[in-house]
């Protein structure tokens, strides 16, 4: 057996009931996959402002509003659909 040594402050592990959007909400940090019990999540260093996407909005139309670059944007919240009401992470400036 062996024993993971990390920097905590980097890292949190999802306990039992946790579910992903309150992971992300607290940590404001994406989670990207599932988030079960025992798995770890990385904690971003960098900034980031959570945005509640609006009606017509797309990684374009929120990548230009930010400042940011679309490729980063998709990335960061993996690529997931965007919709109305839909929580993207946007690095902040």
């Amino acid at each position: 057996m062996f024993t993971l040594v990390t920097d905590r402050s980097r890292y949190f592990r999802v306990k039992r009931g946790q579910s992903a959007e309150e992971i992300e909400r607290v940590l404001k940090t994406p989670v990207h996959g599932e988030a079960f019990a025992g798995a770890v999540v990385e904690v971003r260093s960098e900034k980031l402002t959570e945005y509640t996407a609006a009606v017509g909005d797309t990684y374009r139309t929120v990548a230009l509003k930010f400042g940011a670059d679309e490729r980063q944007l998709r990335k960061l919240n993996a690529d997931k659909p965007v919709y109305p009401t839909c929580k993207l992470f946007v690095p902040c400036k």
